[in-house]
This record gives C-alpha cells, sequence and structure tokens, in this order.
C-alpha cells in the first residue's frame, strides 16, 4: 500500500512537472517541427498551440527555401514559387528564376550567336552584367554588315536611262539595259521610284555614280547603240 502510494505521489510529481510552459520553452529552444509537434501532442489544450501551428507552418517554408537554395535549380526555386508564392522568400525566388533564365539565355547565344538573338537579349535584360560583351557583338556584326556592304563608286554625276509610269515598265527596261550593255554600264542601273509627293510620279533608270569624264564617255557609248541617256547630277 505505501508502494503504491509512493509510485503515485511520483506520478503526480511528474505531471505537475511538465508544465506547459516549461514544455513550451523547451520546444522554442529546440525550434523543429518535431518539438513543437510533440509539445502539441502533450498539451493539445495550451494557449501555445496556435504559436505551435504558425512555427510549424514557418519552418516548412524554411526547410523548403533551404532545399532551393540548396539545390539552386530554376525547376527548384519554380517549385517554392508555386507553392509559397506568398512567403518572404517569394521576391528572392523570383530573383533566382530571372537570373538563370536570364543565364541559360546568354548560354544558347553564345553556342549559336546571330544578331537577332542578341537584340532581343539585350532588349529583355538590359540590366544582365552580360550587356557589354552583347554591346560589342552587337558592334561587330554593324561592323561585318558595312564590310559585306557593296561600296559606292566615287563620282559626282548619274545617267539617266529611261522613265517609266509603272515599276513593271522599269524592270522590263532595266532588264534590256543589262543585256545589250553589260559592259558600257560600268555597274547596276538603278530604278528610282517616284516620291509619295511627287507629281510626275515616274520610276527612274539611273546609272552608278561616275565622275564627269565616265559620264560623258558612257553616255556617247551608249548612244551609239541607239540607247538615249543624259547627264544628271547625282
Amino acid at each position: 500500500m505505501k508502494f503504491r502510494f509512493i509510485v503515485i505521489f511520483v506520478s503526480l510529481m511528474l505531471t505537475a512537472c511538465a508544465s506547459p510552459e516549461k514544455d513550451w520553452n523547451l520546444a522554442t529552444r529546440d525550434d523543429s517541427q518535431n518539438a513543437y509537434l510533440e509539445f502539441m501532442a502533450k498539451h493539445p489544450n495550451s494557449e501555445f498551440v496556435a504559436q505551435a501551428r504558425i512555427r510549424i507552418d514557418e519552418l516548412k517554408v524554411i526547410r523548403a527555401w533551404e532545399r532551393a537554395e540548396f539545390k539552386k535549380t530554376l525547376t527548384a526555386y519554380q517549385a517554392f514559387n508555386d507553392k509559397y508564392a506568398d512567403s518572404e522568400y517569394a521576391a528572392t525566388a523570383k530573383q533566382r528564376i530571372h537570373r538563370i533564365q536570364r543565364d541559360e539565355h546568354w548560354e544558347r547565344i553564345l553556342e549559336d550567336t546571330n544578331k537577332a538573338a542578341v537584340e532581343i537579349f539585350v532588349k529583355t535584360y538590359p540590366e544582365a552584367p552580360q550587356i557589354p560583351e552583347a554591346q560589342l557583338m552587337l558592334t561587330a556584326f554593324a561592323e561585318a554588315e558595312q564590310a559585306a556592304r557593296p561600296k559606292e563608286r566615287a563620282g559626282n554625276f548619274r545617267l539617266q536611262l529611261a522613265a517609266f509610269r509603272t515599276i513593271a515598265a522599269a524592270e522590263h527596261e532595266l532588264r534590256r539595259l543589262v543585256l545589250i550593255a553589260p559592259e558600257i554600264l560600268l555597274g547596276p542601273v538603278l530604278i528610282e521610284a517616284p516620291q509619295p509627293d511627287s507629281k510626275r510620279g515616274m520610276f527612274l533608270l539611273k546609272s552608278v555614280p561616275m565622275t564627269g569624264v565616265e559620264a560623258r564617255n558612257t553616255c556617247t557609248a551608249l548612244k551609239n547603240i541607239k540607247q538615249d541617256c543624259f547627264i544628271i547630277n547625282r
């Protein structure tokens, strides 16, 4: 009987010692989901249960963010943002996603460089650290295009060879001229379209630029094969 009394007394003492306040302090010191779950199981009616639930949810977000930061992949950050879009880490996750997408875009450009892709990158990511290199690429593209562009001949004069009201007629005459006088013309014949406010509305066939001597000699040679022409300022 005495032994039974001692056991009951000890049990009561242990129960008294296991106060909600003391266990709550222990749980907050451990600050883990398991610690808070254990507290809630032990003290389901405690005033600290609501705080325990809140902290458990916070810890879930923290652990999920730590996993995303450990992996550092686009998929990991997107998965985090999909699940915790309202969390304190959402803005940082979006920054990480933006940075990874930007860097992957740049890597694709380096693998297959073309002007349009670089221009899109510059427009999409104007603050990217790759912008100086992208600008150098665009400069190189512009220089290459300039070098590939045919150089216009020097000279202050041209020959006007014909004038037509329709582009079709002008193109037909151009083909004829190229056939009958390819060497005399010194270069390609150009079709100059009428200006929008022009009253005449004529399509003019003109030679490449020439010096005064070249223009006179070429026009003479063309007239010798019955082709009309006259010299105009460039």
